[in-house]
């Protein structure tokens, strides 16, 4: 459970804010005085602190200095009768998250509340990579570990090592669940900007037209509903770290925005006039290829370029799958220590199946999956029934996982085909096609013909045919009749 420490000396408001987190789930703590709050802080951690601006004896701007001074990561709220942008400038100067005006507005309250414990969560939550931090299989509270032993994932953890400490922009890589914002949570607990704000956006699930504000910030009157300064991520995020998930879904309009605070640590907020100077290190992710994007028009090479300083791609779950024991483990250890379960392990037949699954959502799947059967479980082994893979093939008719996953490829692919095959296009690529089918086939059934047309769907003589054009050279020493390991 998540704790909310309330501090207001108005006992009506403080009744409202009570009932109201109460009811989400939160647990909520109240004082009525800046020096109370400062005594609740000193024997308890809160998840997120509601502070109001003007109180008698220490008001909130003297209460929100000490409280910087020992809850360095913890998200403060101001809560203010007195809207002007001084109040707004001078909390988030201090060190405030944001602030909201009074009378609340019930959805805004819920909504910044909801965000600022989200940062808090990303902030304290550790992530910690083989070498470093975290050598248990079930890492202490407040750590989450990324696992995986392949060669790809001992090069990932490599980066994240030598470039953990520099000041410079990282572009992460990779299919959609391989892990990406762990990656960049991961550089970023182990910079130095580990004592100051961490801040994600997902590019993808904000509106175009909102996304500018929310970076930027915008001025009072600067368009119909802004009736106070809002202050932007960027402003927030001081000295610290601002993780851009999925920005390749990001609009150009605002790429070129986002481009300038990278060249020259400035940006204006939305409706003003004044430079405003920061200092934020940029970790970006995208499971899209971005040079592709590029080409297309669709993303700004100037930024491209900029943002890949450094580089990290992430492979996927299915070119690593000697990773699945140790991810299994990791995760059932995980989530029965969550959900207080007594599950030890699983079942070899339910390994096996996890194992010979391609894993389209890659490690999110499998988190998801395993979650799913802890839940479950009558007792303490995860047996292979209790395994729901949603796109599993074998669950699926005509092979449908094995199409999707082919189109997804081919997606990838086909701006180059078309950019090299010239004009004839539909003929090149076909050519292109069926002999690679062909000489995979041929190999996989060691050159038996007869074998290889069957699998094939076509005739001997069609294959001959092909063979000939093709000029594949077929071994001349091997009977065309010849049983091999897989027809005999």
């Amino acid at each position: 459970m998540e704790n909310i420490l309330i501090v207001d000396d108005d006992e009506g408001l403080v009744h409202f804010l009570d009932r109201f987190f109460a009811k989400q789930g939160y647990g909520v703590h109240v004082c009525n005085s800046g020096q109370a709050a400062l005594e609740a802080l000193a024997n308890e951690q809160f998840d997120l602190i509601l502070l109001d601006y003007k109180m008698p004896g220490l008001n909130g701007l003297d209460t929100l200095r000490e409280v910087r001074r020992s809850q360095i990561k913890t998200p403060v709220i101001i809560m203010t009768a007195y809207g002007t942008t001084d109040t707004a400038i001078e909390t988030m100067k201090l060190g405030a998250y944001d602030y909201l005006l009074k009378p609340f507005d019930r959805e805004e309250l819920q909504r910044i509340a909801a965000d600022a414990l989200e940062v808090n969560r990303l902030m304290k939550e550790v992530v910690s990579f083989p070498g470093h931090i975290c050598r248990p299989s079930t890492p202490p509270k407040g750590i989450v570990k990324i696992v995986g032993n392949h060669r790809r994932m001992q090069e990932v953890y490599k980066l994240i090592g030598q470039v953990a400490g520099k000041n410079v922009t990282i572009l992460i890589m990779g299919e959609s669940g391989t892990g990406k914002e762990l990656v960049a949570r991961a550089i970023y607990h182990h910079s130095h900007r580990k004592d100051k704000p961490f801040l994600a956006i997902n590019c993808a699930a904000i509106p175009e037209t909102l996304l500018e504000s929310e970076l930027f910030g915008y001025e009072r009157g600067a368009f119909t509903g802004a009736e106070r300064t809002h202050i932007g991520k960027f402003e927030r995020c001081q000295d610290g770290t601002m993780f851009f998930d999925e920005i390749g879904d990001m609009p150009l309009s605002t790429q070129a925005k986002v481009l300038r605070v990278l060249q020259y640590g400035e940006f204006e907020r939305l409706g003003g006039k004044e430079n405003i100077k920061v200092n934020v290190r940029t970790i970006a992710a995208t499971n899209k290829n971005l040079e592709k994007e590029v080409e297309q028009g669709r993303f700004r090479e100037d930024l491209y370029w900029r943002l890949k300083v450094i580089s990290i791609q992430l492979p996927p779950l299915r070119e690593r799958l000697e990773d699945i024991p140790p991810l299994v483990e990791y995760f059932v250890s995980r989530f029965s220590e969550e959900y207080q379960t007594p599950i030890r392990y699983v079942a070899d037949a339910a390994m096996q199946k996890l194992k010979s699954h391609s894993w389209p959502g890659n490690v999110r799947e499998l988190e998801n999956c395993i979650r799913r059967a802890v839940l479950l479980s009558l007792g303490d082994v995860i047996l292979e029934e209790y395994l729901k893979l949603e796109s599993d093939q074998q669950d699926l008719p005509n092979g449908s996982q094995l199409m999707a996953n082919i189109d997804r490829k081919l997606d990838e692919l086909i701006p180059d085909i078309l950019h090299l095959s010239g004009e004839k296009t539909h003929a090149n690529v076909i050519d292109m096609v069926e002999k690679t089918l062909i000489a995979k086939v041929l190999k996989r059934c060691g050159y038996n013909q007869v074998k290889a047309a069957r699998m094939l769907g076509i005739s001997r003589n069609t294959l001959r045919h092909r063979i000939k054009k093709f000029q594949f050279n077929v071994p001349p020493d091997f009977p065309k009749n010849a049983k091999t390991p897989e027809t005999e």
